[in-house]
């Protein structure tokens, strides 16, 4: 575990005590999937429950709520937490001949002096982009941006549109074993040594939500990897192998 991670554990720790102690639920920010694992591997106080929820089903960015709650609360399905959970969606529209990147959404979002801890997911397509926020900055948001990424754009409250899809880039590559360090080498267009002395060892390299410092670890078709700074990748294929043994595969890479 590191550093980092003994201080969220350390946070959760404490805001759970003070729940189960003044029987008040508390919300966290938006917690990345490497803090919400470090959140459900952590034992809380006796009665106290956590749930996830980033304003829909599914989404990587979640706000976890801690508090003693009756049982039906705990299971309530993910339509019924909208109005309890202190999130709120706005939907961008503009013209479908224009392009609007994740990275422009999330760029002016924080150039408007937003922390990144109060955006959660963001979701891209033609036309439209749907931002979850807190519930605090949303109405702020709607008022300030009439661009993105120099597109104009109309502000809808709510999440006023489907839902685009996910969008990836498949990169096929050829590597000589299924090592970690090995295949974000290739991924990201770096040396082996750089791979393992910059991410790996430097920890900022996460395998399926967890963080992982072992370069020799032998990756599987599914696995996702998140290489803070660069990008998150899913291991797709194995799709053969080469002349000289090398091994053909294809990886995903999150757009």
């Amino acid at each position: 575990m590191s550093e980092g991670d003994n201080s969220f554990s350390t946070h959760i720790i404490n805001a759970a005590a003070v729940c189960a102690k003044r029987n008040a639920p508390y919300f966290t920010r938006f917690l990345t999937e490497e803090e919400q694992a470090v959140l459900k591997n952590e034992k809380l106080p006796d009665g106290v429950f956590s749930r996830l929820y980033g304003g829909e089903k599914n989404t990587e960015y979640c706000r976890a709520v801690l508090g003693v709650f009756p049982l039906r609360f705990y299971d309530f399905d993910a339509e019924q937490l909208d109005g309890i959970y202190p999130i709120k969606a706005l939907t961008f529209t503009f013209r479908e001949s224009d392009t609007i990147t994740h990275r422009n959404v999330l760029g002016t979002l924080i150039s408007l002096g937003i922390e990144r801890d109060r955006i959660g997911d963001i979701y891209v397509g033609e036309g439209v982009v749907i931002v979850y926020l807190y519930d605090t900055v949303s109405d702020y948001v709607a008022q300030s941006i009439t661009k993105i990424g120099g597109v104009g754009v109309t502000v809808i409250q709510g999440a006023a549109a489907e839902l685009p899809k996910r969008e990836f880039k498949d990169i096929k590559l050829s590597v000589s074993s299924l090592r970690l360090d090995n295949i974000i080498s290739h991924a990201i267009g770096t040396s082996r040594s750089a791979a393992q002395e910059n991410y790996v060892k430097a920890q900022r390299v996460s395998l399926n939500s967890v963080l992982c410092t072992d370069c020799s670890k032998q990756l599987a078709v599914g696995d996702k990897i998140s290489v803070r700074g660069v990008g998150k990748f899913i291991f797709h294929a194995i799709d053969g192998e080469g002349r000289k043994g090398n091994i053909h595969i294809t990886v995903k890479k999150y757009i």
